[in-house]
């Protein structure tokens, strides 16, 4: 049996082409792209997800490593796995916001953690919203769920489609969406502090002599304990919600 280098091309073709889409979604999504996992872990997700999803692929671009054209289809894998997890990171970033909102409002901002896998820090609030976060993306399994749609994206976007400049488009309408979500999830505490620095400004022209410095950082702390209580409550739901939200924006981003 002879085998010629056009059949090799082709055979590589349908391992290289899911490689990289692989490679992209688990570098830039939360959880698998964590800066506390190894480079070399990612990678060999990246090659046994590739392995597994050859089956499934109908065809495939040949790989000839002396062609430009192999190249920009590299860059366009690249492209669609990056976008799906980064949908998945602004997912993510809404608690980053809101969590950081609060701590700005309750007077924590100077209160950083270091956030690993953004490599930036956050507000204290910030990071016990985004491990709250990872721990019900875990428990509600979304990351299996994550995991099945990355699949369905090889029977929406094949692997010789080119850029999705429409689906660029609405992964930039995403920032609304998380910006929304934010300020809605932050909002309690957000109106309680307000108010409560209201009524210490009206203490202080009321009262001079009353020292409101010292009396007004204990109570914003304590409403601030109070007014995240309250923005906790039915967090279970409101993040299935929003989860749900993220899964319709995806399958809508890989259907255009």
């Amino acid at each position: 049996m002879e085998i010629t280098f056009a059949q090799i091309t082709q055979w590589l073709g349908y391992f290289w082409w899911p490689f990289v889409r692989c490679a992209g979604f688990f570098i830039f999504s939360p959880i698998y792209g964590d800066g506390a996992v190894p480079s070399r872990v990612k990678i060999l997700l990246a090659m046994i997800f590739a392995f597994l999803l050859m089956p499934i692929i109908e065809s495939a671009p040949p790989f000839n490593p002396f062609s430009f054209t192999t190249v920009l289809i590299t860059f366009y894998q690249l492209l669609f796995g990056a976008m799906i997890g980064f949908s998945i990171m602004l997912f993510f970033t809404i608690y980053t916001m809101a969590g950081q909102a609060i701590s700005m409002q309750m007077g924590l901002a100077m209160a950083i953690m270091n956030d690993p896998s953004n490599g930036i820090s956050v507000a204290i609030i910030g990071r016990f919203f985004l491990i709250l976060c990872t721990l019900l993306f875990l428990s509600f399994d979304a990351h299996l769920v994550i995991l099945a749609i990355f699949k369905e994206s090889f029977e929406l976007w094949p692997l010789d489609n080119p850029i999705p400049y429409q689906s660029l488009l609405e992964l930039a309408k995403m920032f609304s969406w998380v910006i929304a979500s934010a300020l809605m999830m932050a909002l309690p505490a957000i109106v309680i502090m307000l108010m409560s620095n209201i009524a210490f400004g009206v203490m202080n022209k009321a009262a001079p002599s009353l020292n409101v410095f010292a009396l007004g950082f204990p109570m914003t702390m304590v409403l601030g304990m109070f007014a995240l209580a309250i923005s906790l409550t039915g967090v279970g739901d409101s993040y299935l919600s929003k989860l749900l939200e993220m899964q319709d924006y995806m399958r809508h981003i890989m259907g255009l």
